[in-house]
């Protein structure tokens, strides 16, 4: 459970600083878009195993509890 909270955390914070850095590059006319991005989809590839990371676990602890 740790590590899917911890993954899903990232993601977000790798998400909220692409998209700060993609909007800053966009108004300095900088044209490297090419890190942003793919800091972008590192952060959504990582809070979407974190996802599945959680809800794994919250599953295997239900049928546990049945």
């Amino acid at each position: 459970m740790f590590v899917g909270r911890t993954l899903y955390l990232l993601g977000m914070a790798f998400v909220f600083f692409s998209i700060v850095v993609l909007i800053m590059s966009l108004f300095s006319d900088s044209g490297d878009l090419a890190v942003p991005l793919f800091a972008l989809l590192n952060g959504l590839i990582a809070m979407g195993v974190g996802d599945i990371v959680i809800d794994v676990n919250h599953r295997q602890r239900v049928e546990k509890m049945k």
